[in-house]
Formats: structure tokens, C-alpha cells, sequence
């Protein structure tokens, strides 16, 4: 721990230093042991050498026992000063002779020779010296030398290595000291130029190189790096900058908030949007600032997102007082670093007042009855359907009244029309005064209203009702100062008894109403078994298209041609399918096309006008008849569009025909979009990504959230015909049809204008900027080869 806290300098030192002592006194040991050995080694190579020549003097003393001779020879070996004893032994092992050369250690010899002819003590080195005669062994030669000389020898070199060992810790010093100055200062250069930069905020330094080394390229590199970083500082903040420019010219409100919930930025539409202020908001204080119905939606969709990582559109109110409420679509998704982890998240938020407003006010007017105020056919249908579900989980039953008022026509012919929306005003207030709160009355069109009564327990309270609508209806009415007396006829049904869907019940209701005036007027009847004989036709029906299923000639492509209502050239054409039957008259498709959705022929049957449609316009084509932007619109039913084979028939029959993909439309009514909104996203995505065009057939009669519809992969809206009809005489369908036009260039949305009739209809479409149109005054349905020759008429022609 204390070695790390150390400066680079004084473990550069500390190392040099340290290597240098290691190595001197590494170096200096070797050498010294390797002397003494050295010494030793010759030492007793040169005593060894005189030792056998003492012991071949000493042979004849042994064998004659003349021991002045021995110590004699002995004595000889005094000319080594090394020598400090000496003796022989005889063949026994007993001393024989003996001789001591320092007479300060009188130590005796050993008591008998040793085996070992070498042995190196601590100070003294022993020789043992075999003495022979004609190889027999008849005594032994000892010598004793002292090695205290060695010793003296040692400190003189030991004082040399401390010499040599001071000489070199202050070279090494030196040597460090340079390379201090020579590696750590370009360090100390850099760390310096990096503390400045950290200071200052100024990427714009660099380190000075001073050397060519390695140091110097560390040098560059650094620099290098710093430009670098200079760069992308440089680009992060111009990005950075035009990303608050965007962001503050931004229509849209921009938000960015952390894992805590902290919302961390915002821009000036946002404020505006969400009407929040404080700079430290967090996404609960947000979501608190949306209306109550719409934060349960808004705060699930947050939860998906931060729980599932769910992206998410939602559509919700802020409420600024009572009377404001800011509409907004929400969208959020989630952000990401360069590793992969998760930090935050992000989206916009649009302000749809304006559309929503909109939206309001077309579901108003395409809702609800603009003379009476009561709900019109549209919404009628959606409780009535809501009310049949309703009964089938409680076991209740329902009861559909139609009613129809009796030479309305009249009247309305003798005074005037505002006579006649007097008397409908007033039949709608006395209707809405005979029923519970809980029922529904609505005018679903003309002089015809509905009934609708809920939770009815038997006929009795039905009749009850029915006799107080005809009571209250008869009574006088006073319009331009004349008193009007009018009647009507009321047509009875009950489901489930009478049927479970809204087309039948609103067929029996239609079957009894008519029977009602067949009796006289003024009175009601219920649905009777006699009016079922009808229903028996539908069987006919039914029972004739499985049988032309095999034979498909007995259906026949006729086509109504669409063209631009600016210029009159021919941009397409609607598919429409009638049916022959061998055998029998021509059956028009209101008639069979009902009864084929219902019992799911209308899939063999859509795939067979798909297939003729794409062989047909092929074949335009390759005669140089249609045009390049050219295209033909065929519809999709609801039994269709939910067939999970419909992509791969469409593959099939494309790859078939060999059709080019770019001249189909499939036209999708809003309804049955609005059945399964994602499942639906989902295949018109499909659709889209083989290249085919989509359109919504008769917008503006569902309930398609603007959420919804912007979502919708579309290209084209058609106005329905309800609207379009009326035009110039009703004020009411002209705002709604110039509002769905509007509505529809806001989305980047083609239109397309249906059951154009009459020139005044032509000129407020084009007034209000209507692409397309068809109907009976631009062309009727036609057969294909009808069809080729309308193509080639002049332009001014379509607009005749």
C-alpha cells in the first residue's frame, strides 16, 4: 500500500538503487567464493604434491624403524609456511613420528589416520598421504594446514566490495537522477497539459514533445487523442445545438426521462402542451395533470413501457380548467446507451385539439340526427348491437320498434319542408316522452324512427309502450297556423326470439312495420311467422351460391370507373361483383352479398373477383389500354380481411395472373377496421409490404379513434355515399364531407368521393379539393370490354 502511494520518481530511483546494490553484492559474493575455492583447490593440489614426496622419503624410516630420520623429513615440510603440523603413522595406525611448526597450538594428532584423504575445515585443511611399499600399505602421511590466511584475505576484499559497492550507489544515483529527467519529466509534461485541460475545459492544448523516443510517440498519441476528442466535443455540441433549435421549433413537445422517473428535458411545446411549468417534474406529477378517464389508459401504458420495455401510443386529455382541455397523442419508447443498457426514456407528445374537435363535431353530425337530436342509424346500430349482447348475458330480451309516419309525404308536399321538419321535431319530443330514460328513440332516416326498448320481461309492456307512441303521435299539431293530425305505423320485433343480430332484427322490424300499413295504418304488429317466408328466399339464396361456387362464370366483374375530378382522366376503377345463376334473372348484390358474408362464402367468392380483376386489368395492360398510375380497387369484407389465408391467396393469385402489384387498391370499410384494431394494423401492414394499395371504404360511418387512424398504414379515404348525396340540399352532409376531405390532406391522405350524382356535387368537391370521384354522373357499372371503351374516350367526356 505505501509503495503505491510513492511518486513515480522515487520508485524509479528506489529501483535503480536497489538493482544496483543487489547486483554488486551478487556479483562481488560470486567472485569472492570462487577465490577461496580457487585458492583451496591450488593450496591442496601443491600439498598433496609434497605430502607424496615426504612419503617417499619416509618408506625407509618406517621399514627400519628410525624415527630421527621421519621427524627429519617431516621438518622438511616447514618451507610452507601453511603447515603448522605434521606426523606419520606406522602400518598399525600408531603415531610413528610428528613434528609441530607453530608452537602456540600444540594440539596432538589424531589418534589414528583417517580414511578421507581431503578434509576442508572452517580455518585448516587436513591431507592424509598413503605410504607404500611395492603396493603394500605400511603407513600414513598427515599434514595439518592453517587457512587463517584466507580469512585475512577476505576482509581485504570485503572492504574493496564496499568500495566498489558506495562507487556504484553513487553512480547509480547519477544514472537515476538523469533518467528521472529523462522519463518522468515528459510524464510530468503530459500529467500537466491533462490538468490544464481538466481546469480549463480547453481541449484546445497539447503537450510539447521534447524527444524522439517512445516518450515522443506517447507524446503524439496523446495530442492525437486530444484532437480527437476535440472534434467530437466539437460535433456533440453543434449537434447538441441544432437538436435544441429542432427541439424548440418543434410542433411537437419532446421529452427525455431517467430511470428515477425524473423528467430531465423538455421542450417550450411541451410546456405548452401539458400546461406543466416546473423545472423539476417528475413523470407522476405529469400523469396527475391528465384527465381522470384517460390516466388509468395513460398510466397502464407507462407501466407496460417501463416494466416490458412496450412502446407505446396513447391518446388522453390534460385538463387546464373545466372548461379546456388540451387533447394530445402521447408517444414513448425507450433509450438505450452504446452498451445495450437502458437509461431512460423518451418521446413526443402532438397536440390533436383541433382534429379531436373535429372529430367531436363529424361524430356529432355523423351520429346524431341534426333536426331532432336524436341518435341517426349509425349510432342506433351500435346500441342496438350493444343491447342484443347485453340480453344474451343477463336473459333478458330486447324490443326493436320501427316506426314510420303515415303521409308524411304528403304533408310535406302541401306545406313546405319546414312543415315537415316541424312535424318530425315534434314526433321526436313525444316519442322520447313515451319511453323510459334507459331506452333509445332515434330518427335513422326521412320520416322513419326506431325504438329501442331494453330489459323487457314480456309482450305485455311492450304493447303498452307501443299503443302510448301511437296516443301521443295522433294528437293534433299546430305548423303555419294549421292543424296537422298524422298517424304512424309501428313494426315490432324481439331478440333473441326473432334473431341475435341487428340486420335480422332490423329486417323483421322493417317486414312488421309494413304489414302494420297494410292493416290500415296507424296501428303496430309484431313479427309473425307469415313474414319468415321472406327469410325462406334468403335460403334460396344462400343454397344457389354454394351451387355457382363451382361454376364461377355464374359471377360476373363489372367495374365503375374513377377518375380525377380536376382534369376527367380515368385514374381507376371499382371491382364490383353481380351474380347469374343458370337458370335466373340477374340478382343484385345487396341481395346476396349479405347472405354471403354471413355464411362465409364471400372468402371463395372475394378471391374468385380478386383473380378475374387481376386477369382483366393484365390484360388492359399488355394492350397498352391502362394507364401507368392507373388502378383497380376491389373491396375487402370483413370475412375476408380476418381470413388468416388472405396473404398467401393474395401471393398465389398475384404469382398466377402475373398482375403487377402496384395497380391494386383494397378498399376496407372503417367498421370493420375498427372490429380488431391491432389485428388489423397488423395485416394491412402485410398487405403494404407487398406493394398493394390500401383504401377506407365509407369513412365517417364507424367510430375510428384519430389515434387509430393515424396509425392505419392508408393511402386513401373514400367519403361515403350518404354524404356526398344530399349535397348541395343538406348543410349537414356538406360540413362533414368538407371536414373528412380536410381531415384527410392533414393525414397525407388521397379522397376519393362516392355516389357522385349530380354536377353541384362535382363542383363542391372540387371547391374543397377532392382528388377522385365515381357515380352514376361520372359512369354506372360496366362489363370489362364497356370498361376499355370508357377508357378511351376524351377527357372532357368523364366530366360531361
Amino acid at each position: 500500500m505505501w509503495l503505491s502511494k510513492l511518486h513515480l520518481k522515487t520508485k524509479l530511483i528506489g529501483a535503480i538503487l536497489l538493482t544496483s546494490v543487489i547486483a554488486v553484492m551478487l556479483t562481488s559474493y560470486a567472485l569472492v567464493r570462487y577465490d577461496r575455492l580457487q585458492e583451496i583447490e591450488n593450496v591442496s593440489e601443491d600439498m598433496r604434491i609434497l605430502a607424496a614426496i615426504v612419503a617417499n622419503r619416509s618408506t625407509a624410516a618406517l621399514i627400519f624403524g628410525d624415527a630421527r630420520q621421519a621427524e627429519a623429513n617431516l621438518k622438511a615440510l616447514g618451507e610452507n609456511p601453511n603447515v603448522s603440523m605434521a606426523c606419520i603413522y606406522d602400518a598399525s595406525g600408531s603415531v610413528f613420528a610428528y613434528h609441530h611448526f607453530v608452537h602456540l597450538d600444540q594440539k596432538p594428532c589424531p589418534d589414528e589416520p583417517q580414511e578421507s584423504e581431503l578434509s576442508i575445515g572452517t580455518n585448516l585443511l587436513e591431507i592424509y598421504e598413503p605410504i607404500e611399499l611395492d603396493g603394500l600399505n605400511i603407513g600414513t602421511l598427515y599434514m595439518n594446514l592453517n587457512l587463517g590466511w584466507l580469512a585475512q584475505r577476505w576482509q581485504e576484499q570485503l572492504v574493496f566490495i564496499v568500495m566498489v559497492t558506495v562507487l556504484s550507489l553513487l553512480l547509480s544515483l547519477a544514472l537515476a537522477k538523469y533518467l528521472q529527467h529523462l522519463l518522468v519529466k515528459p510524464i510530468q509534461k503530459i500529467a500537466a497539459t491533462a490538468r490544464d485541460i481538466t481546469r480549463k475545459q480547453d481541449y484546445s492544448l497539447r503537450a510539447e514533445r521534447e524527444v524522439k523516443d517512445e516518450l515522443g510517440e506517447m507524446v503524439d498519441v496523446f495530442n492525437s487523442m486530444l484532437s480527437k476528442i476535440e472534434q467530437e466535443r466539437s460535433d456533440l455540441t453543434s449537434s447538441e445545438e441544432k437538436f435544441r433549435q429542432l427541439a424548440s421549433l418543434s410542433p411537437v413537445g419532446i421529452f427525455q426521462i431517467n430511470l428515477k422517473h425524473d423528467i430531465t428535458y423538455v421542450n417550450n411545446r411541451w410546456s405548452d402542451i401539458t400546461g406543466i411549468r416546473q423545472p423539476n417534474a417528475t413523470l407522476e406529477h405529469w400523469l396527475s395533470h391528465i384527465r381522470q378517464e384517460d390516466r388509468r389508459a395513460a398510466v397502464r401504458a407507462w407501466r407496460n413501457l417501463i416494466e416490458n420495455h412496450q412502446e407505446f401510443v396513447v391518446e388522453v386529455g390534460f385538463e387546464r380548467n373545466r372548461d379546456q382541455i388540451t387533447w394530445a397523442i402521447i408517444e414513448a419508447s425507450v433509450l438505450y446507451d452504446g452498451q445495450g443498457e437502458i437509461y431512460g426514456y423518451m418521446g413526443a407528445i402532438s397536440d390533436i385539439t383541433d382534429l379531436k374537435v373535429a372529430q367531436l363535431q363529424m361524430e356529432n353530425l355523423a351520429f346524431f340526427d341534426p333536426l331532432t337530436g336524436l341518435s341517426n342509424r349509425r349510432l342506433f346500430k351500435d346500441r342496438l348491437h350493444k343491447s342484443i349482447s347485453e340480453s344474451k348475458r343477463r336473459g333478458s330480451f330486447v324490443a326493436l320498434l320501427f316506426l314510420d309516419l303515415d303521409q308524411f309525404k304528403r304533408i310535406n308536399d302541401s306545406l313546405g319542408h319546414d312543415a315537415g321538419d316541424v312535424l318530425l321535431e315534434e314526433t321526436a319530443r313525444r316519442l322520447e316522452n313515451s319511453v323510459r330514460e334507459s331506452d333509445t328513440v332515434s330518427r335513422i332516416g326521412g320520416d322513419e324512427f326506431t325504438v329501442l326498448l331494453n330489459d323487457v320481461e314480456n309482450t305485455h309492456g311492450v304493447r303498452h309502450i307501443a299503443e302510448k307512441i301511437l296516443k301521443k303521435v295522433c294528437r293534433p299539431i299546430m305548423v303555419k297556423n294549421q292543424e296537422i293530425i298524422n298517424t304512424v305505423s309501428i313494426g315490432i320485433t324481439l331478440a333473441p326470439t326473432d334473431g341475435d343480430d341487428v340486420n335480422t332484427l332490423m329486417r323483421n322490424a322493417d317486414m312488421a312495420m309494413y304489414q302494420a300499413k297494410a292493416m290500415g295504418r296507424n296501428n303496430y304488429q309484431f313479427f309473425s311467422e307469415e313474414m319468415n317466408k321472406e327469410m325462406m328466399g334468403y335460403l334460396e339464396i344462400e343454397k344457389d351460391l354454394r351451387h355457382s361456387i363451382d361454376y364461377p362464370e355464374d359471377f360476373i366483374i363489372y367495374y365503375q370507373p374513377k377518375i380525377e375530378l380536376h382534369s376527367g382522366r380515368f385514374v381507376g376503377a371499382e371491382a364490383l361483383i353481380r351474380w347469374k345463376p343458370e337458370g335466373k334473372d340477374m340478382i343484385p348484390p345487396d341481395r346476396f352479398i349479405p347472405i354471403a358474408e354471413e355464411s362465409g362464402l364471400i372468402v371463395p367468392i372475394g378471391a374468385h373477383v380478386i383473380r378475374q380483376a387481376c386477369l382483366q386489368v393484365k390484360y388492359m395492360i399488355n394492350t397498352g389500354i391502362w394507364p401507368e398510375d392507373g388502378k383497380v380497387a376491389i373491396n375487402l369484407s370483413a370475412r375476408q380481411f380476418s381470413d388468416p389465408d388472405l396473404i398467401c391467396k393474395l401471393q398465389e393469385i398475384l404469382e398466377q395472373t402475373k398482375c403487377p402489384v402496384h395497380v391494386l387498391e383494397f378498399e376496407i370499410t372503417e367498421s370493420t377496421l375498427m372490429d380488431n384494431v391491432e389485428n388489423a394494423i397488423f395485416t394491412m401492414r402485410q398487405i403494404k409490404e407487398m406493394g398493394i394499395s390500401i383504401a377506407i371504404d365509407d369513412f365517417g360511418t364507424g367510430y375510428s379513434s384519430l389515434a387509430y387512424l393515424k396509425r392505419f398504414p392508408i393511402d386513401v379515404l373514400k367519403v361515403d355515399r350518404s354524404f356526398v348525396m344530399d349535397i348541395p340540399n343538406d348543410l349537414n352532409d356538406m360540413e362533414i364531407t368538407a371536414a373528412v376531405i380536410a381531415m384527410a390532406h392533414k393525414l397525407h391522405l388521397q379522397v376519393v368521393a362516392e355516389g357522385i350524382e349530380t354536377q353541384e356535387q362535382i363542383d363542391f368537391l372540387k371547391s374543397n379539393y377532392c382528388e377522385y370521384g365515381q357515380g352514376f354522373m361520372i359512369a354506372r357499372p360496366m362489363p370489362s370490354d364497356e370498361l376499355e371503351r370508357f377508357i378511351q374516350r376524351p377527357l372532357q367526356a368523364n366530366l360531361m
